[in-house]
């Protein structure tokens, strides 16, 4: 089977799919430290283990504390000075900081790096061999409304901030799309998304769904709009700890629904969606009423389904097929709810194994 060079819209997909290929395998993007620290090699680890399945893209990503050494950086920045000091082990452990008076951020002191690493990747892919095509690269994009609020601790001051985070971001998507075009799709990174719904009480839901969406949707706006995107919600995995328990996916469905209006008045096209379906330390729910909330997903929004966890095979079957009862139509893809940053080897290589198997898993579902 060959690779998926996935392109917007949607409906550049295929319209139909036997029942025994109609999922791809998608990787959030992290790997075991350990797997790291050749490009040439990570990569090719990925496909040596997902034989015969499509892959949404190939990532690279450094190693899986990279947006925590990002954030230590900051100390150094003269604009910026510590309010709290900490080693990240978790969440209550990040450091924070403040403006100092009389300065101001630039985007060059937020500079991720993305651009470089990314051309350093593009370098090793000529290295890459198999018997089928390279998936397009994918580069992760952390959200600049996460990367505000990571460093200065609250959602007033993410927002105040906002701009020249999104600024520093975009200058990066921008130089990597100007220089590598269709070879690289992105995907953009929020655990602030529904960790934000999950602590904001439901009555007031609505106010914050549509202004998590316009800030999102800004981000997609102001990048380049021949660029292929995805979008990664998340529920951390700092400590290997989520932020928050999974009780529905009703957060998520109403925010990507959100998002999908303001992409389509702005007429852009709606990004592929992964959704985790548990948090990488309890299996798939195989509740069916946990499910529920997918049957007000628009139809148009391709899903990602976040629910490969190795330790729980049966349940992820369970839950695949839940999931695919209440869209009413197969995933686009298969996933882990994270990135395998967290795991040891051999459970990232189960973990892989496990998608591979779900992929093709032949369900009643009808093909699209």
């Amino acid at each position: 089977m060959s690779e998926l060079m996935f392109s917007h819209p949607s409906n550049d997909y295929p319209d139909a799919a036997s029942s025994e290929d109609v999922r791809a395998v998608h990787f959030v993007g992290s790997l075991p430290a350990v797997l790291t620290g050749d490009h040439r090699a990570t990569m090719q680890w990925f496909l040596d283990y997902t034989p015969d399945t499509s892959l949404t893209g190939l990532p690279c990503d450094p190693d899986p504390r990279w947006i925590i050494d990002w954030l230590d950086g900051l100390a150094t920045v003269d604009a910026l000075e510590p309010v709290r000091t900490g080693h990240s082990a978790d969440y209550d452990d990040m450091p924070t900081y403040r403006l100092k008076h009389g300065h101001w951020l630039e985007s060059d002191d937020l500079a991720l790096g993305r651009a470089a690493h990314t051309g350093a990747v593009m370098a090793a892919r000529a290295q890459l061999h198999g018997d089928r095509g390279i998936p397009p690269h994918q580069v992760s994009v952390p959200n600049p409304y996460d990367l505000s609020l990571f460093t200065f601790g609250s959602p007033g001051a993410a927002v105040t901030h906002l701009p020249v985070f999104r600024q520093a971001v975009l200058d990066d998507v921008h130089t990597i799309h100007q220089r590598h075009g269709g070879q690289v799709v992105f995907q953009l990174e929020t655990p602030a998304v529904l960790a934000t719904l999950d602590r904001t009480p439901r009555p007031l839901w609505p106010a914050a769904v549509r202004a998590l969406a316009k800030q999102v949707a800004r981000v997609f706006a102001d990048g380049p709009r021949d660029a292929t995107w995805r979008i990664h919600l998340c529920h951390g995995d700092l400590g290997h700890q989520p932020l928050f328990a999974l009780s529905d996916l009703v957060p998520a469905v109403q925010f990507l629904n959100a998002l999908h209006k303001q992409l389509h008045r702005l007429r852009i096209p709606m990004p592929a969606a992964h959704i985790p379906m548990c948090t990488g330390t309890e299996a798939p729910p195989t509740d069916p009423r946990f499910y529920r909330a997918l049957r007000h997903l628009r139809r148009d929004i391709d899903v990602i389904a976040g629910l490969v966890d190795e330790t729980h095979p049966k349940d992820s079957h369970t839950a695949l097929g839940l999931v695919e009862t209440e869209l009413g139509r197969p995933v686009l893809a298969v996933a882990a709810a994270c990135g395998h940053g967290r795991r040891l080897v051999p459970e990232a290589v189960a973990n892989a194994a496990l998608a591979c198997e779900l992929a093709r898993h032949t369900t009643d579902t009808p093909a699209r």
